[in-house]
């Protein structure tokens, strides 16, 4: 027994040593060891066949009248290749590009395929898929169009027997240019001034505002101000007095 303790003591003492050594002896050897060999697992790493799934830009061209609502839905492409190739569209991604015409409606329906995803010449890749095939782009088509003017004040005439019914009024200019969301200009009939009592004493023009917090978001209205004419007829009384002077004369 005493002779097997002693070899287990020599044992673990060789043992202490060679950790120690392992661990303090000849660092910079190890070390620069160490660096190559990773540096070799990446090289090897870099040439080994991988496939890999990485978003895609789309580059959709459009007129300036039209706005994207939202973003771009994202777009995914399945890629196989050499990893280092597959590491270069990190920082340059694959692009799809479509042009979208004047005359398109305002949801575009994009179909997506492999063949569409665009990648660089000095990149050897091979795209096997893209997702989603379909891709569906609304946009705000901006619109320019003239609107009538609807009136919404009340002018009070405070000289003379003029009745409402008796005095003439009318608005220059008569329509306004309205500039917005297509689908919120096809659909105004017309554009209110604010709501407003005016006193006259006489015949006359004065200003009024249109009434541009009731417009939709995103809608301008040039100009923003109209001019309310104001004309109060002839008296009919004082024509009838003269038709009375002038029959008297003759008898």
């Amino acid at each position: 027994m005493p002779g097997r303790d002693g070899e287990r003591s020599v044992a673990t003492a060789s043992l202490e040593r060679w950790l120690k050594a392992a661990l303090t002896e000849r660092l910079g050897y190890k070390a620069a060891a160490l660096f190559f060999a990773i540096v070799l697992w990446f090289v090897v790493s870099a040439e080994e066949p991988s496939v890999q799934l990485l978003p895609v830009r789309l580059d959709a061209s459009f007129d300036s009248t039209r706005v994207l609502t939202g973003s771009a839905p994202g777009i995914h492409a399945l890629l196989a290749g050499r990893a280092r190739d597959l590491l270069k569209l990190y920082h340059t991604p694959p692009v799809i590009r479509r042009i979208v015409t004047d005359d398109a409606p305002d949801s575009v329906a994009l179909n997506l395929s492999p063949s569409d995803v665009y990648i660089p010449p000095d990149i050897d890749v091979v795209v096997r898929d893209v997702q989603p095939r379909t891709l569906v782009l609304v946009f705000d088509v901006t619109m320019t169009r003239r609107v009538p003017v609807a009136s919404a004040v009340r002018v009070v005439v405070d000289s003379g027997p003029t009745s409402a019914s008796g005095r003439l009024t009318r608005i220059e200019p008569e329509s306004v240019t309205v500039t917005g969301p297509r689908r919120v200009v096809n659909g105004m009939a017309s554009v209110s001034t604010v709501d407003q009592t005016v006193t006259v004493h006489d015949s006359g023009a004065f200003l009024v505002p249109l009434d541009v917090t009731r417009l939709a978001s995103g809608v301008r209205v040039r100009p923003t101000e109209v001019r309310v004419l104001v004309e109060k007829p002839p008296r009919v009384r004082a024509a009838r007095d003269s038709t009375r002077l002038t029959a008297f004369r003759q008898k």
